[in-house]
């Protein structure tokens, strides 16, 4: 199987009941040589992110997972601050940043409103906030996954569980 590595970019987790349930799901299915969790609230709590031992993370890894809350639709600061400092010129990207071709993105992401409100209330669903994550995999050659995302975070008590069955199965999946 892959080495999976999942980027973990909830600023609070120890207050998150989703994104943290996620996680341990993750953890309990999937063995430490297979995943590698990386709590960014954790490791940089101060937002000053090694680069470097990111990248490394990133090298040994085939599949990333960016797992995070939407924030005003988009990922939260310290995962935007994580992304501009880790996936850097010669890098990433250019013409001797290779380092991440082939590799698979995949962002499982949650949103603490229901459907209907994005549905109903604003001009745009969550798939449609997606076009910079896809532009970011194709600049630096990695090779875009559907997302796996859930509504209601803030209101389903079982949707934990049924995220992450879908998140392992989408694994399991592109692993093969």
């Amino acid at each position: 199987m892959s080495k999976i590595l999942v980027i973990s970019g909830h600023p609070h987790l120890d207050r998150s009941n989703m994104n943290a349930a996620i996680l341990e799901s993750l953890e309990d299915k999937f063995n430490g040589d297979i995943l590698e969790v990386r709590r960014l609230d954790e490791l940089y709590p101060d937002f000053n992110i090694d680069a470097k031992a990111e990248q490394e993370a990133l090298v040994d890894a085939n599949i990333i997972v960016l797992q995070f809350p939407i924030y005003w639709y988009n990922v939260p600061s310290l995962l935007k601050k994580w992304i501009e400092d880790v996936l850097e010129y010669g890098f990433a990207y250019g013409s001797s940043g290779t380092a991440l071709h082939g590799k698979k993105l995949l962002l499982s992401f949650t949103a603490g409103s229901g459907a209907d409100v994005y549905h109903e209330k604003m001009a745009h669903d969550l798939p449609d906030f997606m076009p910079a994550f896809q532009e970011t995999a194709a600049l630096t050659g990695m090779e875009w996954q559907e997302p796996v995302y859930s509504y209601g975070a803030l209101t389903d008590a079982d949707l934990a569980a049924k995220h992450s069955d879908r998140l392992i199965a989408r694994l399991v999946e592109i692993s093969a």
